[in-house]
């Protein structure tokens, strides 16, 4: 039997169907980020990857922003993401 999703996860889905923006953070450390702006999801996820390309040292993952036109953020999880659509 599937799994109710839980409203917070309805509503943050809800977010990322309206995002006018993506934007790519990736914390370096120290209060030192790599960031990114991307018009689509697919632009976003390939420029998360160059950003792991450029700091090859750096242990953490890149979060994904779906950004609204009213300023709304949510964080793209690429496993929620992919439950949500089933």
């Amino acid at each position: 039997m599937a799994k109710n999703p839980h409203p917070a996860d309805l509503a943050n889905a809800a977010l990322i169907a309206q995002a006018a923006s993506f934007s790519v953070n990736l914390f370096l450390g120290r209060g030192e980020f790599d960031r990114a702006e991307a018009a689509t999801i697919d632009e976003a996820r390939a420029l998360a990857a160059r950003m792991l390309a450029a700091h090859p040292t750096c242990s953490r993952r890149p979060l994904i922003y779906a950004v609204t036109r009213e300023g709304r953020a949510a964080v793209v999880d690429p496993g929620r993401l992919a439950a949500a659509a089933e």
